[in-house]
Formats: structure tokens, sequence, C-alpha cells
């Protein structure tokens, strides 16, 4: 368990009991357990923990703002709770901790500003391009520089999430879970096999590409959907493009993880 303390907008972050001041942009880990702690109101009578924060945009279309309540409890003086960290579906959160009287107004508020880490990503510390492509749903790419997750956005699968080993091929749609890299880049690539534009397309292993795809395939993305290749939006492939040079590692995570 890793525990915080708030207090003034400090966080005191405890690890292998080791204390370090921790500045806006300490990690939450899904699935791990942190404790926050705080210097209480004395007018406090109940206190509640809430992450928010906004929803990953699907290009250049904002999906909307949320907000998890994960703990809340009795309280007055110094408190402290534990909570477990959800998925959220964001690379950075505001995590807020409210304190409220008897009568259910709001007497302290204490925030920071977080990043978030997949689990899936926990381990995961090579710079490049994840494909997180391990389950149905919340498929999503994310971009890692120096042991950073620095953007994220929604992305596509192949439609039947079959997954075969790198070396084989078939004429069906399939994936790959593996380390490949970035061989070549087109900012214009047609592809014969299916009579389509791949604007702003990256191939990184044989037939697989990641791509734009149409904007009538855009509420697809996040699940899958593709003949093989993996699809973003417009905007989102043309930035990917541009920011990714030729040699980028790139790792499509399958399922288990």
């Amino acid at each position: 368990m890793q525990k915080f303390w708030i207090c003034a907008l400090i966080i005191i972050f405890i690890a292998a009991c080791t204390p370090l001041f921790a500045v806006d942009g300490t990690e939450f880990v899904e699935g791990e357990t942190y404790t926050v702690a705080w210097e209480g109101s004395p007018d406090a009578a109940c206190v509640k923990v809430i992450l928010s924060g906004e929803r990953t945009p699907l290009g250049i279309s904002p999906r909307g703002a949320f907000q998890i309540p994960v703990a809340d409890k009795e309280a007055s003086g110094v408190q402290s709770i534990p909570f477990r960290m959800p998925w959220i579906d964001a690379i950075a959160f505001t995590l807020r901790i409210k304190e409220f009287n008897a009568n259910g107004v709001e007497v302290g508020l204490h925030k920071r500003r977080c990043r978030f880490r997949p689990r899936v990503m926990a381990k995961r510390g090579a710079d490049g391009v994840y494909l997180d492509l391990h389950q149905k749903i919340n498929q999503r790419l994310y971009v890692q520089k120096q042991g950073v997750i620095t953007w994220c956005c929604a992305v596509s699968s192949s439609m039947n999430h079959t997954f075969l080993p790198p070396g084989r091929h078939i004429a069906k749609p399939h994936d790959h879970a593996g380390v490949f890299k970035v061989v070549k880049k087109y900012p214009s690539y047609w592809s014969s096999s299916y009579n389509v534009a791949m604007p702003w397309a990256l191939n990184y292993n044989r037939g697989h590409f990641i791509h734009a795809t149409s904007l009538r395939y855009y509420p697809l993305l996040g699940r899958p959907a593709s003949h093989g290749c993996n699809r973003l939006t417009w905007h989102d492939a043309r930035k990917l493009y541009l920011i990714t040079p030729v040699g980028t590692r790139v790792e499509v995570i399958g399922p288990g993880g």
C-alpha cells in the first residue's frame, strides 16, 4: 500500500518507508491500493475522495468529463482513507478530497493533479507506441516517452479480435501481440487488398498498419472493427504520424495483458 499526505496542497508519498515530497504529476497505477491522508477541518463530519477529469477525446471531439467517487467516511481531525485505483479513460486526473460539515456544507477542499497508468502498462517502461488490445472494450493507443505516458487515443483491433503468432498470417482479420517497430511511413497509402485509402499510415508488421479511418467508422473506435490494421481518427493518426519516426518501438498488447 502506498500512502499520500495531502496538506496545504502538498502530498507526501511514502514508499518503502522512505518519504518524498511529490509534486503535481504523481502517478497512480490501476489496481494498486493507496492511502490519502490530510489534516482535516475541525468542522468536518464527512469526507469524500473523488477522481475527476476529461475522458480521452475522439480526435478533436471531447467525450465529456468524469467524476469517480472512490471513498467516503465520517471525519474529524486528521484522517486517512485507503482506496483502490480504478481504470480511468484518461492519462491524467485531479484527485480531490472534499470535507463537509454535519449540514452537508463543504468546509474543506484538497486537490492534486496526478497521472494515471493502466494495469497493462504497469511494468512496461520502454519508450514507444503501445496498442492496448487486451480486451474487446476500451482499446487504447498509448505513447510513452522517458517512462511517462504522454498521450492516449482510441484505437481498434481486428473485428474478430483473433491473435496469431507474429509469423503467421491468414486472409481473415487478425492481430499479432508482440514487439515490433515502425518500418515505413506513408502520408497517403492505398490498400490494394481492400481498395481503400489509409491516410497517415505507419507500417509495423508486414500488412499491419496504424492509420486513419473514415468518419463513419469513428463510433467503432475503442473496440474490434478492422480487417487487421489499427484504426484511429484522422486527427489522431496525423498527430501520431508526425511524432513517430521510422524505427520507433511498437508493442501490441493482446489477451492476458
